[in-house]
């Protein structure tokens, strides 16, 4: 599959450097580069769906709410 795409000339000579760098294809370079930012995005969702379910099973609404959480911690430990 092929996938044509404009880049800027700044862009388009970071990724020849890289390239010329790693010794590898400009192409090769891309297709690594997507599936990592892919993954990467993948692992992300992950945990904001975490953290969100997380925040609705705390019942925290606001970072007032976090701080007020690591206080009590914080104090959980000083005992």
């Amino acid at each position: 599959m092929v996938i044509n795409m404009s880049v800027s000339p700044e862009l388009y000579s970071m990724i020849n450097n890289a390239a010329e760098e790693s010794e590898i294809s400009r192409s090769e370079l891309l297709r690594r580069s997507l599936k990592q930012y892919i993954a990467s995005e993948r692992r992300w969702q992950t945990l904001r769906a975490w953290g969100k379910e997380t925040a609705k099973r705390m019942r925290i609404k606001d970072e007032r709410d976090v701080e007020k959480i690591i206080d009590e911690y914080r104090g959980e430990q000083k005992r």
